[in-house]
């Protein structure tokens, strides 16, 4: 008997194997975690063991022994502001992310992926959040990366939005399949329906990632936003950079350099 499972375990990882990688891109504070792992375990691919989550452009997630690893501590890279950081991270991409068998992440680089001509060799996943409640979530903990790609507005949280705007536009534009962060915190179907559609010649294990646990979580955390005036404030924000880049030569045209 555990001949046979070990035979069918080496079975099942030889066809993991030669299956695409996968690259899972999001905004911050998407669920991307909890959906990069469910995905990754779905399929039967392996996780890079040398960060966490996947992320492999995050130094934060790399321990401190192995960072040498790591590419540099940087997040949200132009490549018209910071080009060799820029240039080193795809270089970086290419030597590093393997392009059969594995599950990568990445929410820190939205613009580095967007101009990595190498993601064409990898399925993509794109987690899809609404852009005020990522907002929210940054704020609450004092994150305000994503302001480096703004070139509208220089205040916060108008400049923070501006850059989740010009990086969700990046991530629209990527090739692959987008699961909707409101559909998954609800049901697994969104997420397997995607894998299916990403890998429709693999087995799809069973998806377990929402409990009794998570479904407390979401509901408080929705309540708390439906209460927050802030996340109001912040839902008009978002409407009024998104008309107002509607209409403004940015600086950089951040998202043509992007893509290849």
């Amino acid at each position: 008997m555990n001949g046979l499972r070990l035979l069918r375990r080496s079975t099942e990882w030889t066809h993991a194997e030669e299956l695409r990688s996968l690259f899972v891109v999001s905004l911050p504070r998407s669920l991307s975690s909890l959906l990069y792992v469910a995905a990754a375990r779905a399929i039967g691919l392996a996780e890079p063991a040398w960060t966490s989550d996947g992320e492999i452009l995050n130094r934060d997630r790399v321990p401190r022994r192995l960072q040498c690893l790591a590419p540099a501590d940087e997040r949200f890279t132009l490549l018209g502001s910071a080009p060799d950081a820029f240039a080193g991270m795809t270089t970086y991409l290419d030597s590093t992310a393997r392009r059969q068998g594995f599950a990568y992440k990445d929410v820190v680089q939205p613009f580095v992926i967007g101009g990595w001509e190498g993601l064409g060799d990898f399925e993509v996943l794109k987690v899809r959040r609404n852009v005020a409640e990522v907002a929210y979530t940054m704020l609450k903990r004092k994150w305000v990366y994503p302001a480096r790609a703004a070139s509208v507005f220089d205040v916060h949280p108008w400049a923070l939005v501006e850059g989740l705007v010009r990086a969700e536009a990046v991530l629209d534009a990527l090739p692959g399949e987008t699961v909707e962060y409101a559909d998954a915190v609800l049901d697994h179907d969104p997420l397997e329906a995607a894998l299916r559609r990403l890998y429709p010649d693999a087995p799809v294990a069973p998806l377990r990632y929402i409990d009794h646990g998570f479904t407390r979580t979401r509901r408080r955390l929705e309540a708390e936003r439906r209460d927050s005036l802030v996340f109001r404030r912040l839902e008009w924000i978002v409407s009024a950079v998104r008309e107002r880049l509607r209409f403004d030569d940015p600086r950089e045209e951040i998202a043509a350099e992007a893509l290849p």
